[in-house]
């Protein structure tokens, strides 16, 4: 009986704190890791359930902890905004209204760098009588190269790879066609000298008195042609003569 009542006093007691807890909500969005490419944009939404919080803060828990944007509020609104210098320029800050009659914030980063992967998250400030501190789970921002540009980049090196053997190759045809044409030039413009022949046998001594005898056989041979030319042409002579007189006759 009395473990019974000790029971329902601690059902009663944490009653109130579970309605409270429930009541005192945040969210964060996106709840897991963002993965975004150079100079591309980031977004962030933080909620709360509550209608009238103080403050808000959007962190980065491992770069030095540092606080990204700073946010006071008035009645539920925006009242002021500090934002770092490095984000400065590059933060834009908006509010989003919420259907449970809660507070919402959306971060909207541009630009994104290598260097901004972090974990960032949102911290609620709310005065209840004490000042509380509601933090949310936060989001993992990864930022990496784009991997089409570096696909291009791979799929480019063939390419490349592709023209230089080309303009090799043709360089090699060129040297190839140019050596040919200057070496048949060449080839017609060479004639080869002819070897000079070998000076003959001296003549036996047959061969040089069959020489030395020649020029007398040849004026034998010579003076009956002469004569019997020298006959030849006087009986012609006499034959046309003969014609003539024999026209004079008639």
């Amino acid at each position: 009986m009395e473990a019974l009542g000790w029971s329902c006093v601690l059902g009663i007691l944490c009653l109130p704190a579970e309605v409270l807890l429930h009541t005192w909500t945040v969210s964060q969005e996106p709840s897991s890791t963002s993965i975004k490419t150079i100079n591309s944009s980031a977004e962030i939404s933080c909620s709360i359930s509550l209608s009238d919080p103080v403050s808000l803060r959007l962190q980065r828990k491992f770069h030095s902890k540092t606080e990204v944007s700073f946010l006071h509020f008035e009645k539920g609104k925006i009242a002021t905004n500090t934002a770092d210098g490095v984000f400065k320029k590059r933060i834009h800050v908006s509010e989003r209204k919420q259907l449970d009659g809660g507070v919402g914030v959306s971060f909207k980063i541009d630009l994104m760098q290598l260097q901004d992967t972090d974990l960032y998250f949102c911290t609620w400030g709310y005065v209840d009588k004490v000042s509380v501190q509601l933090p949310t789970n936060g989001t993992i921002i990864i930022v990496r190269e784009d991997p089409q540009e570096l696909c291009g980049l791979g799929n480019h090196i063939p390419d490349l790879v592709l023209i230089a053997f080309s303009v090799t190759a043709f360089t090699v045809i060129v040297l190839l066609f140019t050596g040919a044409m200057i070496l048949r030039h060449r080839r017609k413009r060479f004639t080869p000298g002819r070897a000079a022949e070998p000076p003959g046998p001296p003549p036996t001594p047959e061969a040089s008195a069959h020489l030395s005898s020649a020029p007398a056989v040849l004026s034998h041979i010579s003076a009956p042609l002469e004569r019997s030319g020298k006959m030849g042409y006087q009986s012609i002579k006499r034959l046309d003569n003969v014609k003539i007189f024999e026209n004079i006759r008639k």
